[in-house]
């Protein structure tokens, strides 16, 4: 059948496969069975177009959701959860691209990274939601303290960074400015918070990357931390050689602890009385593979700052103990022979140290008199409970404490009256000018007369020479400790101090 209606079908049905859904046919005055199908081809031309369009539509909205997704998830994947700053993905990325564009003209960026000086404290006594209420009003003091073009973030924990750009001479004025801000009291739920800060300084230089900017303002910082005074620091080349040398340190320490690389040595506790041994303080040294023997004000403040002091501790406790077994077995010390030991605040906030100078004391089956334990003044003159209960626990199975260097640091009267400590070790420092200083004997009496009124033991540390002794002894001291008598010795030359002089009895 000849008919010129079929060509234009044909040719409509293409173009809608094309996607051209505006094509349309006139049926003919025929109205037959070809015009049914122009009919219906243009229907489904009609129904084609708006299924197409509500197709188009729905991937629109679709494709805009993906990217408001895709948008959230990189402000998240650069945004600290907590604080809404920055993250440290967002700074390094920052970091890179601000180093690329170094030398066009534009102030080379400074990086200021800041560490809490108390957070941990703040945190174990008023837990993790009050911390995260600190550091949140933080980030805000942060945000107050720079330009909005400044990148603030928190790296972690707490530990804050601040990228700026500013003249060099500006850069400690503006880290202590910042300093500062964060070193104000807070007051949070009524409670008034002191949290302090830390802070480093790394200038940009061509050669820098990323990460070696971020590694001398960390390293910066970490000085800063130290200091007892200056708190905002600038990074120096040697604090990075510094800083290598204690890692390379607390290597060695880890691969030393409980090895013979460290062992005791003791100093004798002497009774002014005959001058007989009543006593000796344990000592660490460390002698370290490649380096010789280290002194232990390097080695011990690093082990207690990575955590290893505890670890420490337990296997001089055990060294000694097994030292004093020895010596009582052998008849060169007698039953009332008592060996001193140094323990750091961390110990006594240990719930299980108490147990574990029991476990030491039983597996040598020795009684608890024959230990005393020492810490420094400073570190336990704190109203902490944990101090408390271990000191209480130590006290009622028989090991008595000793407050070290006594005299140096704050003493509150009516905590030498609370605490269950058995003494006081009398510093150095007051014994020096004694025999000379007439002002200084009437102190070292007042104090004297301070631990006697507390029914506190008493020895004196740091006894040179023989004027000292006899001053002491006169005015009524009955126990000393120092040079005069004896340097630090290892165990084979205080066993054969021992022998020879063998122990005086208690008065």
């Amino acid at each position: 059948m000849d008919d010129s209606r079929i060509p234009r079908i044909v040719d409509a049905i293409l173009r809608i496969a094309d996607m051209d859904f505006d094509t349309l046919l006139h049926p003919s005055s025929r109205r037959d069975e070809i015009d049914a199908i122009i009919m219906g081809i243009n229907a489904m031309a009609s129904d084609l177009e708006t299924t197409y369009s509500s197709l188009d539509r729905r991937v629109a909205e679709r494709t805009a959701l993906l990217e408001a997704a895709r948008d959230q998830m990189a402000l998240l994947a650069y945004t600290d959860p907590l604080t809404g700053l920055a993250n440290r993905s967002a700074l390094m990325e920052e970091l890179g691209t601000t180093l690329k564009e170094f030398g066009t003209g534009t102030p080379a960026p400074i990086l200021m990274l800041l560490d809490l000086d108390a957070f941990k404290s703040i945190n174990d006594t008023y837990g993790h939601a009050m911390g995260d209420k600190v550091l949140c009003q933080l980030a805000e003091r942060l945000r107050g303290c720079v330009r909005a073009d400044d990148i603030v973030a928190r790296l972690g924990g707490d530990e804050f960074a601040i990228m700026v750009r500013a003249p060099e001479h500006t850069a400690l004025t503006v880290g202590r400015r910042i300093v500062a801000a964060m070193n104000q009291d807070m007051v949070i739920d009524d409670i008034h918070l002191s949290p302090g800060a830390s802070m480093g300084i790394a200038r940009t230089t061509a050669a820098h990357s990323p990460d070696g900017l971020v590694l001398e303002a960390d390293t910066a910082m970490y000085v800063a931390k130290r200091s007892g005074t200056e708190k905002v620091v600038e990074f120096e080349p040697f604090m990075l050689f510094e800083r290598r040398e204690k890692a390379e340190m607390l290597s060695d320490l880890r691969k030393a602890l409980g090895t013979s690389e460290f062992f005791p040595v003791y100093q004798p506790v002497v009774s002014l009385q005959d001058e007989g041994i009543v006593g000796a303080e344990a000592l660490v040294r460390w002698r370290r593979t490649g380096h010789g023997l280290v002194v232990p004000d390097q080695f011990l403040p690093a082990a207690e700052e990575a955590g290893m002091i505890g670890k420490l501790t337990e296997y001089l406790l055990d060294r000694t103990l097994s030292d004093v077994k020895k010596w009582r077995v052998a008849r060169i010390v007698g039953e009332d022979f008592r060996v001193h030991l140094n323990v750091t605040s961390r110990e006594l906030h240990s719930l299980g140290f108490a147990d574990e100078v029991r476990r030491a004391l039983r597996h040598h089956a020795l009684p608890a008199t024959v230990l005393a334990l020492e810490i420094t003044e400073n570190n336990l003159m704190s109203d902490d409970n944990l101090h408390r209960y271990t000191l209480l626990a130590l006290a009622k199975m028989g090991v008595e404490v000793f407050i070290d260097d006594f005299g140096t640091g704050y003493s509150s009267i009516s905590y030498l009256r609370q605490l269950p400590v058995a003494g006081a070790k009398i510093d150095k420092s007051l014994v020096d000018d004694i025999a000379v200083n007439p002002k200084q004997e009437s102190f070292l009496r007042a104090i004297s007369d301070l631990i006697a009124a507390c029914e506190l033991e008493c020895i004196v540390e740091g006894v040179e020479t023989a004027e000292q002794a006899e001053k002491l002894r006169a005015m009524g001291f009955t126990t000393v400790q120092g040079f005069h008598y004896a340097f630090p010795m290892d165990y084979t030359a205080f066993e054969n101090l021992l022998a020879v002089r063998r122990q005086a009895p208690t008065s």
